[in-house]
Protein backbone atom coordinates (compact mmCIF):
# COMPACT_ATOMS: atom_id res chain seq x y z
CA UNK A 1 0.00 0.00 0.00
CA UNK A 2 1.41 3.36 -1.02
CA UNK A 3 0.76 6.83 0.33
CA UNK A 4 -1.98 7.49 -2.26
CA UNK A 5 -3.72 4.23 -1.32
CA UNK A 6 -3.46 5.17 2.34
CA UNK A 7 -5.09 8.53 1.62
CA UNK A 8 -7.97 6.78 -0.19
CA UNK A 9 -8.51 4.48 2.82
CA UNK A 10 -8.43 7.46 5.22
CA UNK A 11 -10.96 9.35 3.09
CA UNK A 12 -13.36 6.39 3.22
CA UNK A 13 -13.02 5.71 6.93
CA UNK A 14 -12.98 9.31 8.14
CA UNK A 15 -15.64 10.73 5.79
CA UNK A 16 -13.19 13.17 4.21
CA UNK A 17 -12.67 14.14 0.61
CA UNK A 18 -9.68 12.53 -1.07
CA UNK A 19 -7.92 15.92 -1.11
CA UNK A 20 -8.51 16.42 2.62
CA UNK A 21 -7.32 12.89 3.38
CA UNK A 22 -4.19 13.34 1.24
CA UNK A 23 -3.45 16.57 3.07
CA UNK A 24 -3.94 14.87 6.46
CA UNK A 25 -1.71 11.92 5.55
CA UNK A 26 0.99 14.27 4.23
CA UNK A 27 0.77 16.33 7.43
CA UNK A 28 1.19 13.26 9.66
CA UNK A 29 4.26 12.09 7.75
CA UNK A 30 5.73 15.61 7.77
CA UNK A 31 5.24 15.87 11.54
CA UNK A 32 6.90 12.49 12.12
CA UNK A 33 9.78 13.44 9.82
CA UNK A 34 10.27 16.81 11.55
CA UNK A 35 10.23 15.20 14.99
CA UNK A 36 12.82 12.59 14.01
CA UNK A 37 14.99 15.25 12.38
CA UNK A 38 14.96 17.16 15.69
CA UNK A 39 15.96 14.02 17.60
CA UNK A 40 12.54 13.45 19.14
CA UNK A 41 10.64 10.17 19.41
CA UNK A 42 7.07 9.79 18.15
CA UNK A 43 4.96 7.29 20.11
CA UNK A 44 1.53 6.23 18.89
CA UNK A 45 -0.15 4.20 21.62
CA UNK A 46 -1.11 0.74 20.40
CA UNK A 47 0.73 1.19 17.09
CA UNK A 48 4.40 1.78 17.78
CA UNK A 49 7.30 4.14 18.28
CA UNK A 50 9.32 6.00 15.66
CA UNK A 51 12.84 7.01 16.73
CA UNK A 52 16.36 7.40 15.41
CA UNK A 53 19.37 5.21 16.03
CA UNK A 54 22.98 6.26 15.77
CA UNK A 55 25.43 4.21 13.76
CA UNK A 56 29.09 4.50 14.72
CA UNK A 57 31.79 5.19 12.15
CA UNK A 58 33.37 2.00 10.85
CA UNK A 59 35.64 0.60 8.20
CA UNK A 60 34.05 -1.31 5.34
CA UNK A 61 35.36 -2.92 2.18
CA UNK A 62 34.64 -2.22 -1.44
CA UNK A 63 33.44 -5.64 -2.69
CA UNK A 64 34.73 -4.99 -6.20
CA UNK A 65 38.29 -3.98 -5.32
CA UNK A 66 38.67 -5.25 -1.75
CA UNK A 67 39.92 -1.80 -0.76
CA UNK A 68 39.15 -0.55 2.77
CA UNK A 69 36.67 2.33 2.87
CA UNK A 70 35.88 4.62 5.80
CA UNK A 71 32.14 4.76 6.51
CA UNK A 72 31.09 7.87 8.41
CA UNK A 73 28.85 7.84 11.49
CA UNK A 74 25.18 8.34 10.67
CA UNK A 75 21.66 8.27 12.04
CA UNK A 76 18.93 6.01 10.75
CA UNK A 77 15.17 5.94 11.38
CA UNK A 78 13.78 3.11 13.47
CA UNK A 79 10.31 1.76 14.19
CA UNK A 80 9.33 -0.54 17.03
CA UNK A 81 5.85 -2.03 16.83
CA UNK A 82 3.60 -1.56 19.86
CA UNK A 83 2.10 -4.37 21.87
CA UNK A 84 -1.35 -4.14 20.24
CA UNK A 85 0.10 -4.19 16.72
CA UNK A 86 2.37 -7.13 17.52
CA UNK A 87 -0.59 -9.02 18.99
CA UNK A 88 -2.69 -8.34 15.90
CA UNK A 89 0.11 -9.48 13.59
CA UNK A 90 0.85 -12.62 15.58
CA UNK A 91 -2.87 -13.41 16.11
CA UNK A 92 -2.16 -14.99 19.45
CA UNK A 93 0.90 -16.95 18.35
CA UNK A 94 3.81 -16.80 20.81
CA UNK A 95 6.98 -15.00 19.80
Amino acid sequence: MGKADLAVEVSGRASLTKAQAKSAVDAVFDIIQDALTNGDTVSVTGFGRFSTKSRAARTGRNPRTGESVAIAASKTPSFKAGKALRAKLCKGEPG
